[in-house]
């Protein structure tokens, strides 16, 4: 029988727990020593893993997939009610941030420009009230020198990092400097903090349009060859 907790989107296998079981993963992680990434997966992330192999073994190594888009599990087969109305409304990210201000856990936000984590700082705090990251960091500040952004890191000794940063740049990171980072939780977000602004909705509505054809196209593909190497 299949496991319907996994999803195999392009030959990676994508998690699709509800976020109560994410949520259960999460305390398991902060209670450990070593880093545990968590991602979240869109659909223009899984096409661009097929053409970049930083990104397609970034995702294969991943401690916890969470879903980013209710394309994705439309596409494969997978949407229930639950499922769709918990990506939508953004409940793992959501919980993750009130946790954190129960807990007093401390949370380190990077992204790639000043601007970004501004918009991070300020959409968290509009999720958890009292929400206040212990440090930050832009990518645009120090780009050539990734050592000094692992220091700037560990320096604020966080138990979680947020990142926002863009593909490819997140990946070949992770997978560079991951023995490096002291933390628990690495939670790679995409551009989720800014999903709920009206003028990136419109944006972001005409490209998911786009993206959902292409995903299509390259899950079909997948597949036949899959097929055609059976026969």
């Amino acid at each position: 029988m299949a496991d319907n907790k996994k999803i195999d989107i392009l030959g990676i296998c994508v998690d699709n727990y509800t976020v109560r079981e994410s949520l259960l993963r999460l305390d398991t992680f902060l209670g450990s020593t070593s880093l545990n990434i968590i991602e979240t997966v869109t659909m223009e992330q899984m096409i661009a893993s097929g053409e970049c192999a930083v990104i397609k073994d970034c995702l294969k190594h991943v401690d916890l997939s969470i879903v980013g888009e209710c394309e994705i599990l439309t596409e494969t087969g997978n949407a229930t009610a639950q499922r769709m109305r918990e990506i939508r409304e953004q409940d793992f990210l959501r919980e993750l941030l009130k946790r954190t201000v129960r807990g007093q856990k401390r949370v380190f936000l990077i992204a790639m420009t000043n601007l970004q984590v501004e918009q991070m700082q300020e959409y968290f705090s509009g999720l958890a009230a009292r929400f206040q990251a212990v440090g930050s960091f832009a990518l645009e500040e120090s780009a050539e020198d990734m050592d000094n952004i692992v220091n700037e890191i560990n320096g604020a000794t966080p138990d979680i990092v947020i990142s926002a940063l863009t593909s490819p740049v997140e990946e070949e990171f992770i997978l560079t400097h991951k023995d490096k980072i002291g933390t628990s939780v690495w939670y790679g977000i995409r551009d989720s903090y800014c999903q709920n602004r009206e003028k990136v909705q419109v944006k972001r509505t005409l490209k998911k349009l786009a993206l959902r054809g292409r995903l299509r196209h390259s899950m079909s593909k997948y597949r036949q060859n899959i097929n055609e190497g059976r026969k």
